[in-house]
């Protein structure tokens, strides 16, 4: 399971009032739409070397997206990918009425292999198993809508399932996937066959990177008796965003896992290279 851990570095939340419209930190920055590099990828790094070299500090609020298109030139889904490319990296993250805020610094452990469940739980040694509870469409929530940049009247799959580990069963996991991704996902069958070799194979989707968030959390009577928990047992959340490998962002999972029964393994690399490129300072 590729995992990502973050430990906050004083407080998140204290912003610095530094809000503005100007592009003027942004005029150094110069796109070659002839080259070979992909313009979002330009604007990613370019902006990494301004976050490295202090030009935008933490707390800084970036210009809307229409400001920084027409600085740029480009379109909206440009930009999109490489302020997405950005959050995925750690170092911005969007804030619905406030904005794009740069992100304060923060402790990281990563690991650098994605995995599902079922290539997890086989690398373990153990065989996989899933009990699908329900498949359905379903309104998106505000933050869900947000995150998938969904219009309105465009709904969610949302995937209940109880994942096993020979048999036992060793998490639930709560999976949404925009229904005009793969339209028609109802018509397979998610407890006998992997949801992801499905979407590779059916629609052409390949995911390709995610960032997850873990915390541990005592479980509330369903997922006890979901899980066949034993009384006084925590539980660990994983909560993951997961993007295809053209950048658009694929699934957000809630998986909650036994704290009886699995812990999470995590690979630390010293100084393993960003793929946005920033000067050393």
């Amino acid at each position: 399971m590729s995992i990502q851990l973050a430990k906050q570095v004083g407080q998140e939340d204290t912003l610095v009032a530094m809000a503005t419209q100007t592009t003027t930190p942004f005029s150094s920055i110069r796109i070659d739409k002839d080259g070979p590099t992909p313009i979002y990828l330009q604007i990613a790094e370019a902006i990494t070397s301004l976050l490295a070299r202090g030009v935008l500090p933490p707390g800084y609020v970036l210009p809307p997206e229409r400001v920084l298109c027409e600085r740029f030139g480009i379109s909206r889904m440009t930009l999109r990918q490489a302020m997405s490319l950005l959050d995925r990296e750690g170092l911005i993250h969007s804030r619905r009425g406030m904005g794009t805020v740069v992100k304060h610094s923060r402790l990281r452990m990563q690991h650098q292999d994605f995995r599902s469940f079922s290539e997890e739980i086989r690398e373990r040694g153990g065989r996989p198993e899933s009990r699908l509870i329900s498949l359905q469409e379903a309104i998106p929530t505000p933050s869900v809508r947000e995150f998938f940049e969904l219009p309105e009247r465009q709904n969610v799959y949302e995937i209940q399932r109880v994942r096993l580990n020979d048999g036992e069963p060793l998490a639930f996991e709560l999976a949404r996937i925009p229904e005009r991704l793969c339209p028609g996902l109802e018509r397979f069958d998610l407890a006998r066959n992997s949801l992801y070799q499905i979407l590779e194979q059916s629609y052409g989707l390949r995911p390709e990177t995610c960032t997850e968030e873990i915390s541990a959390q005592i479980p509330s009577s369903e997922q006890r008796k979901l899980l066949s928990l034993p009384t006084r047992t925590a539980v660990l959340v994983v909560n993951r965003k997961t993007y295809l490998d053209d950048g658009r962002p694929f699934e957000l999972t809630c998986s909650i896992y036994r704290g009886d029964r699995y812990s999470s393994i995590v690979h630390s690399v010293r100084n393993k290279k960003s793929i946005l490129k920033a000067p050393s300072s």
